[in-house]
């Protein structure tokens, strides 16, 4: 039997076409996770192991994805560390934000428990997946989570009061990171104790502060996230949404595989990140709202870049939007499969 591409192409080894998944594949678009949420809310689904499993099997077995990624949030670590979140059908609010507070670390405790339907829910997708099926585990990125915690949701997604705070408040929030950035490694330590077979880190807020910034201050929690997975064997790809020329200054230390929003073009990318690392990205999600012709054409323009560059993982530039069609995240999954990439 052929080895599944992801896992070929993830651990470095050639395989005939790339593999293919998506970024938010386990929902949004799939009318069987419509129906379910229509009886159970997203957190009970979530915190339901046999639930949890089941959907996050549904892009293998509904559309055909080369790779499952764990049904779950980013914000169970936040959680898990006692800050409050309600799960509205809006999405996550936040009733006390850590800004709010005049000692803010001082209120965060992690309990590893609390993540417990985290592990159980891996052990189930194992009993429920067919063995060459690869498991993809994840956290939010760290600067991520620290703007939720910090800031509450903001609609705006400039977090500028949290921005503020890095600068004028340095001591506190590096006491804030600390602790975020353990709990996260234990998280790291408990998925790959229940069987996943790569990580990714989805730090989706990289370009709401500098580059210089980020890399002083947030890229060295990176780092220890990134070795977490490592001492696991597992491979880690690095997500940095609006990260901009910053890619630049990516190595083998920080992460395997960079996943390439869709503002920057893929082959710009590969001029500029370290040969050593591989890629993952990075088609414009609106683009699944388009005619099947016009996806078509961008999607031929991926054949010559694979071919001088086998080590890519197709997927998207973020996430999936609400009401993708499914016929086009369909289509989009066949033509990468059948496709004579050769």
């Amino acid at each position: 039997m052929q080895k599944n591409p992801f896992l070929a192409v993830i651990n470095n080894e050639q395989t005939q076409r790339p593999p293919i998944w998506m970024m938010r594949q386990a929902g949004r678009v799939l009318p069987r996770y419509r129906k379910l949420t229509q009886v159970t809310p997203f957190r009970k689904i979530m915190a339901n192991p046999k639930l949890a499993a089941e959907v996050t099997l549904m892009p293998i077995e509904d559309v055909g994805m080369d790779a499952a990624i764990l049904f779950s949030d980013i914000l169970v670590v936040p959680e898990a560390l006692g800050v409050k979140v309600d799960w509205t059908s809006e999405g996550p609010s936040f009733p006390t934000p850590l800004l709010s507070m005049e000692r803010p670390a001082d209120s965060l405790h992690f309990e590893l428990n609390d993540l417990n339907h985290v592990a159980e829910t891996l052990d189930e997708i194992q009993r429920q997946k067919s063995p060459e099926t690869p498991v993809i585990g994840f956290c939010g990125g760290i600067l991520t989570c620290l703007c939720y915690m910090l800031g509450g949701r903001d609609k705006s997604m400039q977090f500028t009061d949290v921005v503020r705070y890095l600068y004028t408040n340095r001591e506190e929030a590096t006491l804030i990171l600390e602790k975020l950035t353990s709990a996260t490694e234990s998280y790291v330590h408990l998925q790959a104790a229940h069987g996943i077979n790569a990580f990714q880190i989805f730090e989706s807020f990289a370009g709401t502060i500098s580059v210089e910034l980020y890399s002083s201050i947030i890229m060295p929690y990176i780092r220890r996230i990134t070795a977490a997975a490592r001492s696991h064997g597992l491979p880690v790809i690095f997500f940095p949404k609006g990260f901009g020329v910053g890619i630049k200054t990516l190595t083998k230390e920080d992460c395997d595989f960079v996943s390439i929003d869709w503002h920057t073009p893929i082959v710009e990318a590969r001029k500029m990140i370290d040969p050593e690392l591989g890629l993952q990205g990075n088609l414009e999600p609106r683009l699944l709202f388009a005619s099947k012709k016009d996806i078509e054409k961008q999607l031929k323009t991926y054949i010559p870049f694979f071919r001088e560059n086998p080590k890519w993982i197709f997927n998207l530039g973020h996430g999936l939007l609400k009401d993708t069609p499914l016929e086009n995240v369909q289509f989009v999954t066949e033509w990468v499969k059948n496709t004579d990439w050769q």
